[in-house]
Parts: C-alpha cells; sequence; structure tokens
C-alpha cells in the first residue's frame, strides 16, 4: 500500500488527526457553531455595511437638499434684487416718456434700462412705449419733430379747455390771444363770422412773424357760417387743430345745470386765484340738488347736440387728419403724459407749467348731487347713459335697487326732443337750440 493514499481509520477522524494530507476535521456540532459564528459576522459585516451606505445617503440628500435650498435663496434673493432694479427702471422709462421730449427722453430711457439687472429687452420696451406715443400722432406731426406754425383748439364747454389752453400759453413758444382763451366766440366777433375770421388770420400771422406759435379755442358756430374761409386759414398758416371733447354727458350735464339753473360762473371758468376745492367745499358751495329733471334732460339734449357740431365742424374743416383728439378725462387723470403729447404734436419740447384754473366741481358726483337717488330712477333706466353713472373711480354709482331703474322713465332716454320746463335755460348756445 506505500505510494497509495489510504483512507483514514474511523478513530484517526474521531480525533481529528490529519492524515494522508487532509487538514483537521470537525464535528457536527463544532461545524454548527462556525457555521453560525460565520453567519453572524458576515450579518453583522453587512449591517454595518448598509448603515454606513444609508447614512452616506443621508448625508449625501441633506447636502443636496442644503444646497438646492442655499441656491433656491440665492436664486430668490437676486431675483428680488432684481425685480426691485426692474421696477425701479420701468418707473423711470414711463416718466420719460410720459413727458417725451422728441428722441432724447427715449434714449435716456433706454440707457437706464440697459444699466440695471434686467436691461435685457430694454430697447423692446422703450421701442413699445415710443411706438405707442407715436401711434397716437397724426403724420402731419412727423413723429414730433416738424415744429407747428399755429394751431386752433375746438371745443364746446366743461371740457377743461380751458385749463389746458391756460397751461400752453405759458410755454416758452406758445402766443395765446391778449383778449382772453377764446376770442372769437365773444364781444363784438360772436355774432359776425367775417370779423371773426379777418380776427383770426390777423393773430395767426403776427404770432408766426414773432417766432411763436400762436392760437386760441373756439367754438364751431363761425366754421359752420364759413367753413371755406376757415379752410383758408387752416391752409395758409399751417393750423394744427386739437379736438376737446367729454366723454362722460351726465357729468359735463351736472356741470351745465349748476352753471344755467344755479347761476354759477365758476364751473365754466374754473377755480381761480388760489382758491381750491377743499375750500369751496367748506363754505357750502359744493353740493345741491337737481330739482327739475326735466330741464336736466334739455340741458343733456343741448351738450349732444354741442357734440354733433363740433363733429361737423371738424368735417368741414376738411384738415387732411391733423387733428389731435384730447378728451377731457385723459387731461383730467393724466395731465403731464397729456400736455407731453400736446407739445410733441406741435413739435416742442416739453415745458411743465401748472394750469391757472382748477376744477370747480368734485369728480364724483355723490358728492356734488345731493338727491343722487333721484338722478339715479330718472336716467340710470337709459342705456346709453347708464355707464356714466358707475363711477370706478370714485365708487360712486346707482344702486340696482329697485329694479325699476332699469325702465326708462318719462321720456329722459330720447335725446333729440326738447322736453317742457318751467324754467327757461340761460347760457345756451344758440346754435344748440335749433
Amino acid at each position: 500500500m506505500d505510494g497509495q493514499r489510504r483512507r483514514p481509520l474511523r478513530s484517526e477522524v474521531s480525533a481529528g488527526n490529519g492524515v494522508g494530507g487532509h487538514g483537521p476535521h470537525f464535528t457536527r456540532a463544532q461545524a454548527g457553531t462556525s457555521v453560525n459564528d460565520l453567519r453572524i459576522y458576515y450579518a453583522l459585516t453587512l449591517l454595518l455595511i448598509a448603515l454606513a451606505v444609508t447614512g452616506w445617503a443621508h448625508t449625501d440628500a441633506d447636502s443636496v437638499c442644503s444646497a438646492r435650498q442655499a441656491a433656491a435663496s440665492a436664486l430668490a434673493a437676486s431675483a428680488a434684487v432684481n425685480g426691485t432694479h426692474a421696477a425701479a427702471a420701468v418707473a423711470r422709462l414711463k416718466q420719460k416718456v410720459a413727458n417725451l421730449d422728441k428722441d432724447a427722453a427715449i434714449a435716456a430711457a433706454v440707457e437706464d434700462v440697459a444699466a440695471s439687472a434686467s436691461g435685457k429687452h430694454a430697447d423692446a420696451v422703450a421701442s413699445g412705449l415710443s411706438a405707442a406715443v407715436e401711434a397716437r400722432l397724426p403724420p402731419c406731426a412727423a413723429g414730433g419733430s416738424v415744429r407747428a406754425k399755429s394751431f386752433l383748439i375746438l371745443f364746446m364747454g366743461h371740457s377743461g379747455s380751458t385749463a389746458m389752453l391756460s397751461e400752453m400759453t405759458q410755454h416758452s413758444s406758445i402766443m395765446g390771444s391778449p383778449t382772453g382763451p377764446e376770442p372769437i366766440d365773444h364781444h363784438e366777433y360772436e355774432n359776425d363770422t367775417p370779423l371773426a375770421v379777418s380776427f383770426t388770420r390777423k393773430f395767426l400771422a403776427e404770432g408766426i412773424a414773432a417766432g411763436k406759435v400762436p392760437g386760441f379755442k373756439l367754438r364751431p358756430t363761425h366754421i359752420l357760417n364759413d367753413p371755406e374761409a376757415f379752410q383758408s386759414i387752416i391752409k395758409d398758416f399751417g393750423v394744427r387743430l386739437i379736438w376737446n371733447s367729454r366723454g362722460n354727458l351726465i357729468k359735463q350735464a351736472v356741470g351745465e345745470y349748476r352753471h344755467r339753473f344755479l347761476k354759477d360762473d365758476s364751473v365754466i371758468e374754473g377755480l381761480r386765484d388760489g382758491e381750491t376745492l377743499e375750500e369751496r367745499c367748506a363754505k357750502g358751495a359744493c353740493s345741491f340738488n337737481i330739482t327739475d329733471m326735466p330741464f336736466f334732460h334739455n340741458v343733456l339734449r343741448d351738450l349732444e347736440n354741442n357734440d354733433r357740431l363740433v363733429e361737423k365742424a371738424m368735417e368741414a374743416l376738411g384738415s387732411d387728419g391733423c387733428v389731435l383728439p384730447v378728451p377731457y378725462e385723459e387731461y383730467l387723470y393724466g395731465r403731464a403724459s397729456t400736455m407731453a403729447r400736446i407739445y410733441r404734436f406741435f413739435g416742442l419740447p416739453v415745458e411743465d407749467h401748472p394750469p391757472n384754473r382748477q376744477k370747480a366741481t368734485h369728480d364724483s358726483m355723490c358728492e356734488v348731487v345731493s338727491n343722487m337717488d333721484d338722478l339715479c330712477d330718472a336716467f340710470y333706466g337709459c342705456p346709453d347713459l347708464r355707464w356714466m353713472f358707475d363711477d370706478w373711480r370714485t365708487g360712486c354709482k346707482c344702486s340696482v335697487l329697485p329694479v325699476s331703474r332699469f325702465r326708462p322713465t318719462g321720456g329722459y332716454c330720447d335725446l333729440t326732443k326738447r322736453l317742457p320746463t318751467d324754467v327757461r335755460p340761460v347760457g345756451v348756445a344758440a346754435a344748440a337750440s335749433t
């Protein structure tokens, strides 16, 4: 058996002696204990690895969250700063566009916005605002670069024309009439159209010769009496026309009622000599009752007829579109921007001069008309007039109750007819009473 491997004896196996190159062997009990120890060891190792990995994962997640939060905070802070810069820049831009002085204001506004954190679209913003302003100028104004020779303001009462003209005549390049804002509507010219035409030609010629832009305001009467004469004036003196009007007929009629029925001229001329509306109201001169609704209806009728006369006069002039509409509401709520647009229409630099006339009536009808409910009962049912009562700016409006307010009453909605009244209207234009 030499040279051959022999099987170990049972005794040798039991004793665990190594025989024939075999290492020591274990009993079942010993083997089971070793296996359990190994399992525990590997389990503990795996547990430690799992804890380590999990801990690192949590640590990494926390780090990522913290980093993201920090980045978000930084972005929010940056956005807030940028937003503040942008808001300030846009405010400056709007202010400069509101006070346009040819192209210099636009260029300066673009430069301001471009220097801010949100200046990427500065050119587009400025161009958009500039285009919006230019779009409201007639072609004859040529973008505000061509100076006007002269101007006329066509108006019809209670539309802010006196205050507006008082600002214009303070401009260093504009000349107003020394005899008043509407020289050919009064005195010897009122009923003499040829004399009114002669005065207008002479006044405009003298103003242009003096290096000024002369002009005044006028009602449509003389133009409708002799359209050809005024067409020649428009052509010969390069007149640029301002069409002054008022959108809210009800508010306009409240002021006119106060003038005609209560004989209060301040609503026509405005407050002057430093008197304020607050001082006037403190004297109890701000509110009143509208007691004669047929009379108020006739005032409305006259005012609407006057608007039609102004439209006819504009058509009769045939001024080739060299007309700038300036509603009263636009001047009232945006005086500076409206005046800037007028000066740009004239091709003149912007000058800010306060008007020498102030509004003599509160903007809220609820503060002016003591019996507002009665006025609502009479006229709120007129579909064409209803919107004029609901004033979102002042919060003054008619209650929708009772429901009967939505039904026309007393013939007040038909402004083509004059209603009988016991009171004789005063101060009504001759053309308006036809």
